[in-house]
């Protein structure tokens, strides 16, 4: 399954947080379908500035991809290859986001 969102953030971009937030409505979804886990995670984003180009605010585009499953073995709740995530320092506002 995919999960797609687009988060509209201002001051920097807390890329972890945002990862957190699309994986756990990935998993939600696979729970109302019977998983427990989910499997070979991958995810890409996109960083920019929107077109009205607002001081310190950002887009982030953000797709999630992930198999469901039914496992024995508690799911890890974490997104994978979160050390690879990378973000604009400083204090992250969401003042919008798009599912």
């Amino acid at each position: 399954i995919t999960h797609k969102d687009v988060f509209l953030c201002e001051g920097a971009v807390d890329l972890c947080k945002l990862l957190y937030l699309s994986r756990r409505t990935l998993y939600d979804v696979g729970r109302e379908n019977g998983a427990n886990v989910l499997l070979d995670e991958q995810w890409r984003c996109k960083i920019s500035r929107p077109k009205f180009r607002k001081q310190n605010r950002f887009r982030v585009k953000i797709q999630y991809t992930a198999m469901m499953a039914r496992s024995h073995w508690p799911d890890a709740q974490r997104p994978v290859e979160i050390e690879a995530a990378k973000g604009i320092e400083g204090l992250m506002t969401i003042l919008h986001r798009k599912k």
